[in-house]
């Protein structure tokens, strides 16, 4: 089942529909969302292709007699490809979405060829050439750890490895069972978490930068801190962590 929405409470966790006694009609609206990201992956001048967002797919543009295809794992992986299936011979400009977290630059490739990048972060990238069949294009934003801070206090903020949110994995101490809403779905706003008292929800880094005390695991986007928390504590993106308490924004010291 589905989370109506996710409580960024820290020790909070995730809450899921039932089959029967317990659905939203946001839930719906929900799912409705999820159908829309393909409006939003490509759109067009006429002169050429806008590339907004970083999803497998098939573009078919007939009056220019382009056909492309997307390959990308985004945002498992740093690299999203573009592989050209037809194309008629005209010139073409592909406007490739450079994001504004990627603050470690971009690295694109046609054809194996690297080519120089003078845009910058919250720009788009234009590559303008005569397209011919198995040309391809390869994007790489490489990911680094930044801090998000809340826009009404610098002193709590959350923690972003590229374009992802992490959280801290809590544990389970307290939790209820089975992991799901109340009948009352009135109730799901002021929803009990039994947070314990002593869960860490505080972070002293004292100014340090944060590969000195955030650490990768050797798991894929899986940090671990160090001397930061009072305890080692598994920081992984949000949307992996389910049945189980998180912290996404910390009290910073």
């Amino acid at each position: 089942m589905v989370c109506y929405f996710t409580p960024m409470k820290a020790g909070a966790y995730k809450l899921y529909s039932t089959r029967d006694s317990s659905f939203w009609c946001c839930v719906g609206s929900g799912f409705e969302s999820h159908s829309k990201y393909g409006e939003g992956i490509y759109y067009h001048d006429d002169k050429g292709i806008f590339v907004n967002l970083f999803i497998p797919s098939v573009l078919t543009w007939k009056e220019k007699g382009m056909k492309v295809r997307q390959q990308t794992a985004y945002p498992e992986e740093a690299t999203t490809g573009l592989l050209i299936d037809s194309a008629s011979g005209g010139e073409l400009s592909f406007y490739i979405r450079y994001p504004s977290w990627a603050s470690a630059g971009a690295f694109i490739k046609v054809n194996g060829k690297k080519i120089a990048v003078t845009q910058t972060p919250g720009s788009y990238i234009t590559i303008t050439r005569k397209w011919k069949k198995g040309d391809q294009i390869e994007i790489t934003y490489p990911m680094s750890l930044r801090l998000v801070p809340a826009p009404d206090n610098p002193a709590v903020a959350a923690v972003a490895y590229g374009p992802l949110i992490l959280a801290g994995e809590m544990g389970t101490e307290g939790m209820r069972r089975p992991f799901h809403d109340p009948s009352d779905p009135y109730e799901y706003y002021d929803y009990d978490y039994h947070v314990p008292a002593d869960l860490v929800h505080a972070l002293s880094i004292h100014g340090r930068p944060l590969t000195e005390w955030l650490r990768p695991t050797g798991n894929p986007l899986e940090f671990v801190t160090v001397d930061a928390s009072g305890k080692a504590v598994t920081m992984k993106p949000y949307y992996r962590i389910h049945r189980e308490r998180t912290v996404v924004y910390w009290d910073l010291n």
